[in-house]
């Protein structure tokens, strides 16, 4: 559990605030590509760390993110035109570039100096490979952009998943990013009618978490035989990537999928998915949609054009008791991202961490905890926050292995060339269970 100043301390997000201050020492997700797929294509509303912003395309396909109130009357530069390398307020026509630059002012004088004196707040941003990042921080702390893998493989080796718009804490919903022992219960589907788990599956798990710097990594052991374990390692990287492993190639991990939960404020978080494959390009969704649900015809998707989930709180996440009793355990349609958000969205907006009565498997969400608090700590004292870089050398967010396998009992989880050699030598076969 956490007191109630330390929640207050680690779930604020807002300017000045302590946690909002280490969330503006990283670059984080302001948005996908899809979002403004054109040059000069319409402006989108990006609520980021409590600050309403615009995010636009222009001309020359640079990205810009500057605030939302047009500095002349403040006006909203959503309704703005995107033209000629600029976004124009329609009220009286000032203009602004993707720095945040006032470069017209047609309704001044020819001689007015207003433009040279004012400028719009404007954050950094970087695109890669269908996403979207920001710098909102110091600019003379400004680090260099992490080289994450899905910034780093080729493009077709990336899949991007859709934005969600979740109305909970950006804490909550990485504490249950970084959760294994719920995939036995939430994201179950019945197999014949039945929602029996395999031998071994069912009892209690044993779990190893490791803080290194910016990194928790955790060790979710279901022991399925005699001697032998079922391995499943992820990592949760500062401010807040969740990664649990993907398909495992000889036991280990074949790419991430790497969920991002950002702040939109205190009280709404936004999630993006993005999925990685080192070897082999990944295969795109050909049918996101749901299939055979009462009410809803085939096909419909997880988000509607303003990435607000169709199974939401407001109609119970369409939940289908008959469904629920014997086909999906969670008796909830669009499969694990609204069936998350159900349960973080329904803990309230801030959950009250008071209360919490945790266990043994809250064993890595208690030490990501612990890290923010740290972290928060190191900054308030003026220490720069782990996982941020300043030159190339220290620039290595890339080599995240994740174990994914069946092993011979005793094996260090974390141990990648352990894990390696006695599989080889006991001849366990990698397997993927979840």
């Amino acid at each position: 559990m956490l007191t109630l100043e330390e929640n207050e301390l680690l779930t604020r997000v807002g300017p000045g605030t302590p946690m909002g201050e280490v969330w503006r020492r990283y670059w984080i997700m302001a948005g996908v590509s899809s979002e403004i797929p054109d040059r000069d294509s319409p402006p989108v509303r990006v609520r980021l760390l409590g600050e309403d912003l615009v995010l636009f395309r222009d001309t020359q396909g640079r990205v810009g993110l500057i605030a939302e109130k047009c500095a002349h009357r403040r006006a909203s530069l959503f309704y703005g035109r995107n033209e000629e390398c600029g976004l124009r307020c329609i009220y009286h026509g000032w203009k602004y570039d993707v720095d945040g630059n006032i470069v017209d002012t047609p309704a001044e004088p020819a001689q007015s100096m207003i433009r040279h004196h004012v400028k719009q707040t404007a954050y950094p941003t970087y695109e890669k490979n269908g996403l979207i990042y920001t710098y909102m921080g110091p600019k003379e702390k400004q680090p260099l952009v992490p080289n994450y893998e899905w910034l780093t493989l080729p493009a077709d080796h990336v899949r991007v998943e859709e934005k969600y718009w979740n109305e909970n804490n950006w804490l909550q919903g990485i504490e249950g990013d970084c959760d294994s022992s719920h995939l036995n219960y939430l994201h179950r589907n019945a197999v014949n009618g039945s929602f029996d788990l395999p031998p071994g599956m069912a009892d209690g798990l044993d779990f190893q978490v490791r803080t290194d710097g910016w990194l928790v990594r955790a060790a979710a052991i279901r022991h399925t035989a005699p001697g032998q374990n079922y391995v499943r390692t992820n990592f949760f990287a500062l401010p807040a990537i969740g990664g649990p492993p993907q398909a495992a190639v000889d036991g280990f991990s074949d790419g991430h999928q790497a969920v991002h939960q950002t702040p939109a404020d205190d009280y709404h978080t936004w999630r993006v998915d993005v999925f990685t494959r080192r070897s082999v390009p990944l295969p795109r969704h050909n049918d996101r949609g749901v299939k055979d649900w009462p009410g809803l015809p085939d096909g419909t998707l997880p988000v509607g054009p303003d990435w607000h989930k169709v199974a939401n709180k407001q109609n119970d996440y369409l939940i289908d008791r008959e469904i629920q009793r014997g086909r999906v355990y969670a008796g909830i349609p669009f499969g694990p991202h609204t069936q998350d958000a159900a349960m973080t969205e329904s803990m309230g907006p801030i959950s009250d961490r008071e209360n919490e009565h945790l266990g043994v498997c809250d064993a890595q969400p208690a030490a990501i905890r612990q890290l923010l608090l740290k972290v928060v700590r190191d900054v308030q004292e003026g220490r720069d926050p782990p996982g941020v870089a300043f030159c190339a050398e220290d620039n290595d967010m890339n080599p995240i292995v994740l174990t994914h396998a069946t092993v011979p009992e005793g094996v260090d989880p974390f141990d990648v060339d352990e894990v390696r050699r006695t599989m080889l030598c006991s001849g366990h076969p990698a397997q993927r269970i979840y």
